[in-house]
């Protein structure tokens, strides 16, 4: 059985070591977080003081990830949140309604950026996070700014292979 298990890892490695939609080219790393912490349940709150902590955070903890494009809602606390990393970066974030979150999806497909940031809302990135292949997660709770989602996907657009990483990241004070 060990013997087979073996075999079965070695063709397993060869066939990714020689199949060109297995190599870094064809790779594509999706970051997506919620939006930092907010002042209040308005609409359109910005940022608190821990959330600007927390984007400050952000754009340290993914400074040398060569994030190539950014997504966010129109709402000002997503844009706040991915403000830091895109001034260091020289990036301009796309911007899509939060009413439209399947144009997202769209565009992260249709995108050719190998590297992508995405900051959203509570209510709306899990399902975002299934239409792209990632497992189901639990609910984002209201109060939860710290969830942090990494969505790697190999091969071609209709053989892609997701690889999912679940994490919390810059835990600030309030």
């Amino acid at each position: 059985m060990r013997a087979f298990l073996r075999i079965a890892v070695f063709c397993l490695f060869v066939s990714f070591a020689f199949d060109p939609g297995a190599h870094a080219q064809n790779m594509r790393t999706i970051y997506l977080v919620r939006h930092a912490d907010k002042v209040s349940d308005e609409t359109d709150a910005p940022l608190s003081d821990a959330g600007h902590r927390r984007a400050e955070c952000l754009a340290n903890t993914l400074a040398d990830a060569q994030i190539q494009q950014i997504f966010t809602s129109d709402l000002q606390r997503t844009q706040q949140t991915t403000a830091p990393l895109a001034e260091k970066l020289r990036l301009k974030p796309v911007v899509i309604p939060l009413s439209r979150p399947d144009q997202l999806i769209e565009a992260i497909r249709a995108g050719k950026a190998t590297n992508v940031l995405v900051v959203w809302h509570d209510a709306t990135l899990p399902r975002i996070l299934r239409a792209l292949g990632a497992p189901a997660i639990s609910p984002i709770a209201h109060t939860e700014y710290d969830r942090f989602f990494i969505l790697t996907l190999t091969g071609d657009k209709t053989h892609s292979q997701p690889g999912f990483t679940a994490l919390r990241y810059c835990d600030c004070p309030k």
